[in-house]
């Protein structure tokens, strides 16, 4: 008892020095957090003026101030630089956080192929190509949903995007702010119905180019509609990668307008916002194809010359309806007079559109037209000079069931003469200059070698025609560029060690055409989306943008009919650096 009442003598003591430690550590370190607390808030509630705008080393945009331009576009399209981002500017990497069940966006972020592609220093964000990642990271492997008895297999790397160069207020500020986004999919479903079709990984740091799977397919099997790869040589794979282009992460507003019934994004002729001031041709305009660069080139060349030697020729069969009206009196001359009054008739016409072209009439349309006209005269003389030539119905009844073979007899030459030149470019490295003197060579070898034979018409119910007449059937022999050339052009445009091998006189037109979007439809991230079968809701999301990529010439991507693929996921998962739970939509012709 003494020893308990001893104790509660030191509780006065107890006491006087816990509200001590209050009064000197608990009561400074809260003023301390409070006082920081009201600087953050001021800070972040302040609004910039463009004096007070970050340097422009710091490559940041004012998008309060961009918005209220006229267009919306001008001053956000060149490349967006943001410093990494740390947890506490709002930026979470992994973990969990909270975040709005939707989210409200203003902003866009739009992949730009750089047109030059900037080949001087490494990539920051690019599409196609391999991906840069750390050795412990494994390549992303599925069992495809629509062919599970082939078991699990790599999927094809698509893009990979530096997170540090996206702008503060993509997808309302949540996602990641350092290290990069990687993207692999599956290009060889038809319709993904689940994540079996792609995988979306972050990693914090970047690693040296990998290799691919020795497994990894070809980026089209042919099973579905897709590129083109039918210029490929006999025995030649489909490629397993994509060319790689470095890209521009650009940001524009989040926009959405309505124009007849539908929700549209992208403002008209995009491409002329995001590459201001350059040559863009008109959609589905390409090039005309330049000579060969390289002897690999050439080869593809006189492989397609080959390839049109290959058709068999069917037997004439003359009935005996047309044999006993070409015996008639007087239907050859019939058949020459006609083609005169043709003749004659497309002389005047051809004055009449003469005339047009003195009046500044400089149209495409009147230039075809004098074209078909002047070949319509032609095809009068000439069909006037072989009839005349033939003299009889006997004789052109023997030069027609005798034709066919003279065509076999030439065509079986010419390959003769093309399979002798694939032998003799094969023995060059198909990677070495072909200069214009060593295509001209190639070219002479088929100059003046065309094959031309008549063909036979019988007309039924005509009006004031004969009821026979003829026609020129006229085999080419030129041999002419390949007609994978753009293709080639495009490698080699984006590869440093064969860009110099493009004439300088050559990159407008094809530049032109690389600018070009599919159908106006950009690769995206963040914001609305530019549908094909679905419309963007304006308003805040429940559902966010990670990727929309388009069918795209320049890339050779082609998803389906000319769709695109759709990159989804929800707010929570975004702010937790969770992509499991990312869906894809597949939209299409």
């Amino acid at each position: 008892m003494n020893t308990f009442w001893g104790l509660m003598g030191y509780l006065p003591l107890l006491l006087y020095g816990l509200l001590l430690y209050w009064l000197l550590v608990i009561v400074p370190r809260w003023f301390k957090a409070k006082l920081k607390g009201s600087t953050a808030h001021g800070e972040q509630g302040k609004s910039v003026s463009p004096e007070s705008a970050p340097e422009p080393s710091q490559r940041r945009r004012n998008l309060s101030a961009i918005l209220a331009q006229e267009d919306g576009y001008s001053d956000l399209l060149s490349p967006i630089r943001t410093e990494p981002a740390r947890s506490g500017n709002g930026i979470h990497i992994g973990g969990s956080v909270s975040a709005p069940s939707a989210v409200s966006e203003n902003v866009s972020v739009i992949l730009r192929r750089q047109i030059p592609p900037n080949l001087d220093e490494p990539s920051r964000s690019w599409l196609g190509g391999l991906p840069c990642m750390p050795e412990e990271i494994e390549w992303p492997r599925s069992v495809s949903s629509e062919y599970p008895d082939k078991g699990e297999r790599p999927l094809h790397f698509l893009a990979q995007i530096c997170c540090a160069d996206l702008p503060k207020e993509l997808w309302g500020g949540l996602g990641p702010r350092e290290g990069w986004l990687l993207l692999f999919i599956d290009p060889n479903q038809g319709c993904p119905a689940g994540n079996d079709a792609f995988r979306v990984i972050h990693i914090p740091q970047v690693g040296l180019e990998r290799a691919p799977p020795f497994d990894l397919g070809p980026v089209h099997d042919g099973v579905y509609t897709g590129p083109d790869y039918r210029y490929l040589l006999p025995g030649e794979q489909v490629p397993n990668i994509w060319r790689r282009w470095p890209i521009d992460t650009v940001s524009v507003p989040n926009d959405a307008r309505h124009v007849e019934g539908r929700v549209l994004v992208a403002p008209d002729d995009f491409a002329s916002h995001l590459y201001p001031g350059q040559q863009i041709a008109p959609e589905r305009d390409r090039p005309s194809p330049i000579r060969p660069l390289t002897y690999g080139q050439a080869l593809y060349a006189l492989h397609n010359q080959r390839a049109g030697l290959e058709r068999s020729l069917p037997p004439i069969q003359l009935s005996p309806v047309f044999c006993s009206e070409l015996h008639k009196e007087g239907i050859i001359r019939e058949i020459c007079e006609h083609g005169e009054r043709q003749a004659q008739k497309a002389q005047e016409d051809r004055q009449a559109l003469l005339a047009r072209v003195q009046s500044g009439d400089e149209s495409d349309r009147l230039t075809e037209q004098l074209k078909w006209n002047s070949a319509r005269i032609d095809h009068a003389e000439r069909q006037t000079a072989w009839l005349q030539e033939m003299g009889d119905a006997d004789a052109i009844i023997r030069y027609l069931e005798e034709s066919p073979a003279l065509e076999a007899a030439w065509q079986d030459g010419l390959r003769t003469k093309v399979d002798a030149l694939i032998e003799a470019v094969r023995k060059h490295d198909p990677e070495a200059p072909l200069s214009q003197q060593d295509w001209d060579e190639l070219v002479a070898v088929f100059e003046n070698r065309d094959f031309v034979r008549w063909q036979n018409d019988r007309i039924r119910e005509a009006v004031d025609q004969p009821t026979i007449r003829f026609r020129e059937h006229r085999r080419g022999s030129r041999l002419n560029p390949p007609i994978a050339m753009r293709e080639f052009m495009a490698d080699m445009y984006v590869d440093p060690a064969r860009r110099t091998l493009i004439p300088d006189d050559a990159l407008p037109a094809y530049e032109a055409n690389w600018r070009q979007l599919y159908s106006n439809r950009p690769h995206r991230m963040g914001g609305y989306h530019d549908g094909l079968q679905s419309d963007a809701v304006p308003g805040p999301a429940k559902d966010l943008l990670l990727f929309q990529i388009a069918s795209d010439d320049a890339m050779h991507w082609c998803w389906g009919d000319a769709g695109a693929y759709y990159f989804w996921i929800k707010p929570k998962h975004l702010a937790a650096g969770d992509f499991s739970g990312v869906e894809m939509w597949l939209e299409c012709h």
